[in-house]
């Protein structure tokens, strides 16, 4: 059954009539909008720091005059060419980039313009005629309300259906069905399925299930030319990783032609992405993939390391009255020890104390044992998990902290002591060792996180086979801006609930 709300853009052509055609609005009018977005973003971000400059720096610092003699539209002449050139250069008007990565594009040439703008000025002494403060200030603002007008405007396109590109996916099996899962979630990318094709014939009966939708199979392979030309949609994406290597180089020769785009997707699951390189050898017509250990490197270790500890010190001095009081509820509501130091694998297959506040009665192992022996559903949840979902050893405050996740704040001291990383796979015990079969030696790369891509990906809710290879992709991609994503993804998950317990 189709989803009513997706019957106009996914139908299926009925015998005698034509295939439905795309009519998409042009990219052309998403550019000019995002240009005013971006515009518009500058602006605000140079007047909000002209007027902190004129406004509050005087007050707090004697300092700072009350007067700046330089023109506000002079400074925003060059803040708007440099940046949006820089945003231009790096394709930052007609690319599809998930929201992160754009986010981590965008922030790059921020920083890269107002470097530019600031050594141009310093280079030609201009001193007198920019305030280098209001600019240093600009340039602050322009890192939040960039990104966040971006987000704004990109999914108003979206509903609009403005910042929108139909697709044909060629290939309706396991991994074409992955394709379009992905893009249905990432709604910023603006990627429209406008159907499937495959040589199955069952397939092209039936469709293609996805989410709850119905995708239609428009045709075989040898089908793509005609369907693209009957539908108006010339963006293919190929997910046909059984379709010999041959027959696929040919099929993607063939559509040159009459495709604007072709994406590929390649059956190498699970390698490395973040920082991967095309390259080729030309006269031979190879297709190379360059691969890398970021974590390897010493230099990285060392940014991770700084990262976590002025981050994790920041946090324990900001969030000291919440611990204070976490504490206070804790004892008042169970006898006990306000912290709990269970023995967990850290990096190198080292143990080490990993601290919680105290969210269980103290004789919560031997009614664990008892449950387990009662009940063999929560057994067998156990095993499942090595969580329970409604566990009645959890105390009414613990029970709390839980769903908020705060009973783990007190990992902050062991990410001081170096026994953890704010960001990372969660710490295990010698039970789950196997679990993690070859890919341990990845674990044992890496301090235990507080947060990982585990977390952001449906916690608790995930089976144990699915977190393994979350914790092991993290391990193989790491870079300084996946841990900050990270972490602003898990505050948002905390604050919805999902998958906590």
């Amino acid at each position: 059954m189709i989803n009513p709300e997706a019957r106009h853009r996914f139908s299926r052509p009925v015998a005698g009539r034509s295939l439905p055609v795309a009519s998409p609005k042009p990219l052309l009018y998403a550019v000019p909008v995002l240009l005013v977005n971006d515009i518009l973003a500058l602006s605000a971000s140079l007047f909000i720091a002209w007027e902190t400059r004129l406004g509050l720096l005087p007050v707090f610092r004697p300092l700072f005059s009350l007067e700046v003699t330089v023109d506000f539209y002079h400074h925003l002449l060059w803040v708007l060419v440099v940046v949006i050139g820089f945003l231009a250069i790096d394709g930052l008007y007609t690319a599809r980039l998930p929201y992160w990565r754009e986010t981590g594009q965008v922030l790059k040439a921020v920083l890269l313009s107002f470097l530019l703008i600031l050594a141009s000025i310093s280079l030609g002494k201009m001193g007198g005629e920019f305030s280098r403060t209001v600019l240093v200030l600009c340039c602050l603002f322009s890192l939040i309300l960039l990104p966040t007008g971006r987000w704004l405007t990109k999914n108003l396109l979206v509903r609009w259906e403005i910042w929108v590109q139909p697709v044909l996916v060629l290939g309706a099996g396991a991994t074409g069905g992955l394709v379009a899962q992905a893009l249905l979630r990432d709604r910023y990318l603006g990627y429209n399925i406008r159907g499937f094709l495959d040589d199955d014939p069952a397939k092209r009966r039936s469709g293609l299930q996805v989410n709850g939708i119905c995708f239609p199979v428009l045709g075989g392979f040898a089908d793509c030319e005609r369907i693209m030309t009957e539908t108006g949609v010339h963006d293919l994406i190929v997910a046909a990783p059984g379709l010999a290597s041959t027959k696929l180089v040919s099929l993607v020769n063939s559509l040159q032609h009459i495709a604007t785009s072709v994406l590929v997707v390649p059956d190498l699951f699970g390698l490395p992405v973040e920082g991967v390189k095309a390259d080729y050898f030309f006269d031979e017509q190879v297709l190379t993939f360059r691969l890398g250990n970021n974590l390897a490197k010493p230099v990285n270790r060392i940014i991770k390391r700084c990262f976590d500890f002025i981050i994790g010190l920041m946090a324990i001095i900001c969030l000291s009255p919440l611990l204070a009081v976490i504490a206070l509820a804790i004892k008042l509501d169970s006898p006990g020890p306000v912290l709990f130091a269970h023995s967990r694998i850290g990096r190198n297959g080292k143990y080490f104390p990993c601290l919680k506040f105290r969210s269980m009665a103290t004789n919560a192992r031997e009614i664990l044992s008892q449950l387990l022996r009662d009940n063999p559903e929560l057994q067998q949840e156990w095993q499942h998990h090595y969580k329970l979902k409604n566990d009645p050893r959890i105390t009414r405050v613990g029970n709390f902290l839980r769903k908020t996740s705060l009973d783990e704040l007190p990992q902050l001291f062991n990410v001081l002591k170096g026994e953890m990383s704010l960001v990372g796979p969660r710490p295990i015990t010698d039970q789950e060792i196997p679990y993690f079969g070859d890919h341990i030696e990845n674990y044992y790369q890496v301090r235990p996180g507080l947060t990982g891509l585990w977390q952001v990906s449906g916690r608790s809710e995930m089976d144990y086979q699915r977190r393994v290879s979350l914790e092991s992709w993290y391990v193989r991609n790491w870079s300084l801006w996946t841990d900050i994503t990270l972490i602003i993804r898990t505050l948002l998950i905390i604050h919805n609930k999902n998958g906590a317990y």
